[in-house]
């Protein structure tokens, strides 16, 4: 029930979480899976820690050293297990599309980002706006979800200021998946920034109801 004070970012919305308690440094190397959830990678105790590792400003990945606890599966109650409360802040995605991002060779000059590295690209040409929804699985590359096409658009969608998720609308391309090479097909180069990971330790999160301090 104590928030977890010490909070390192690896990216990828992994992240080591720890605390200080009876001069013992716990902590969880965890994977965020949603705001209130994730998947625990491996846990350490450390009796013998370098000062440095029981502050934020300089706690790192080096500090995730020491003890692997030893714990029993089939006890989820015993007392010595370390436990992990989550509680998480919704962050920009992962990445977000650069100046190399294009749609049939222009650049993509409308992005709106919905989160967990899903965005909505798109290029206004000849008075038809083109738009890909898309999700980032790494710098250059990405599944496409959808894809619209519009000449019937309202003006504030062709400004970034006023690009929303409504915006998406339109005609669906017919493309034939056997053609790859199509003149009417829509083609997405993709060029993307890292981001911060998508979420991030709050004050909620707690080590064996102790305040996580490194992060």
């Amino acid at each position: 029930g104590k928030p977890a004070t010490l909070k390192l970012d690896l990216g990828g919305s992994v992240w080591i979480v720890g605390s200080v308690e009876g001069g013992i440094l716990t902590m969880v190397k965890m994977r965020f899976t949603g705001a209130t959830k994730a998947s625990i990678m491996a846990k350490r105790k450390s009796e013998k820690f370098l000062n440095a590792c029981g502050n934020q400003d300089t706690f790192t990945e080096a500090c995730f050293a020491g003890e692997v606890p030893q714990e029993d599966p089939s006890r989820p109650d015993e007392k010595s297990r370390i436990k992990l409360d989550v509680a998480g802040d919704k962050e920009p995605s992962q990445y977000s599309p650069s100046v190399g991002t294009a749609i049939n060779g222009k650049p993509a000059t409308l992005k709106l980002d919905l989160g967990g590295s899903v965005w909505i690209v798109g290029s206004v040409e000849g008075g038809i706006l083109t738009m890909v929804k898309m999700r980032f699985t790494g710098a250059t590359k990405a599944s496409i979800m959808a894809k619209r096409k519009s000449e019937k658009f309202l003006n504030a969608c062709g400004n970034q200021d006023t690009f929303t998720e409504a915006c998406f609308a339109g005609e669906v391309p017919q493309e034939d998946p056997s053609r790859p090479d199509e003149k009417s097909r829509i083609k997405l180069d993709v060029a993307g920034d890292k981001e911060p990971s998508q979420y991030s330790p709050s004050v909620g999160t707690a080590i064996n109801g102790k305040p996580a301090t490194l992060k």
